[in-house]
């Protein structure tokens, strides 16, 4: 969830090769999607932990230490489909229109994301974000979740571009922070200066 932000460092526009996107609170609209999306889900599926089981047992299964349907057996729901979960999530109004804009630029759009590898895939073949992002780095594959310095390196590495010329857009602050600190730039979504897709449209102009 969006805190208060560090005064934003200019854009250098003419350096980003890359821009790439978080989900949960960016390209979805739900930032808190285990408090307002999981856990309600698991509860009406008779799931009996609580809230910090059910956390843990997500930070494992985003790491890719369990499949989706390990998790929901260990939450004690075992068979719940992953496409009824997923149907609660939407999108952020008005990302599609700013995916398609940045991508009329040529500027290359990609994802970093702390998610479950199922979720993640039921979720972008839904809403048809492969159209525009080519690069989905979602940390049920990869291993590792913001804000550890491994999730920046790594996209760096995996896509053979040096830091300064990736920017990253998240609603979490730290993670905004360890981008930056790891050489991307980066804009933190979801403060009162980028509050919506069309503000952050305006923050993107000109390309």
């Amino acid at each position: 969830m969006a805190t208060s932000s560090p005064v934003p460092e200019p854009l250098r526009r003419d350096a980003i090769d890359i821009v790439a996107f978080d989900t949960m609170g960016v390209l979805y609209s739900c930032a808190d999607d285990v408090g307002e999306l999981l856990v309600p889900f698991l509860r009406g599926k008779g799931c009996v932990l609580d809230r910090h089981d059910i956390t843990q047992l997500h930070l494992e299964c985003s790491l890719g230490k369990m499949s989706s349907a390990d998790f929901c057996a260990a939450a004690g729901v075992p068979g719940a489909p992953d496409d009824e979960y997923c149907r609660g999530h939407r999108l952020t109004e008005g990302v599609v229109a700013v995916l398609a804009e940045l991508d009329t630029t040529g500027v290359r759009l990609a994802c970093l994301s702390d998610d479950v590898s199922e979720w993640s895939k039921l979720l972008r073949e839904r809403f048809g974000l492969a159209e525009y992002l080519t690069d989905w780095f979602v940390s049920g594959d990869t291993g590792v979740r913001k804000p550890d310095p491994e999730a920046f390196t790594g996209l760096c590495r995996q896509l053979d571009v040096v830091p300064d010329r990736i920017l990253l857009i998240d609603d979490r602050e730290e993670n905004v922070a360890a981008a930056r600190a790891a050489g991307l730039q980066a804009l933190q979504y979801g403060t009162a200066r980028l509050s919506t897709m069309d503000r952050l449209r305006r923050e993107l102009r000109p390309w």
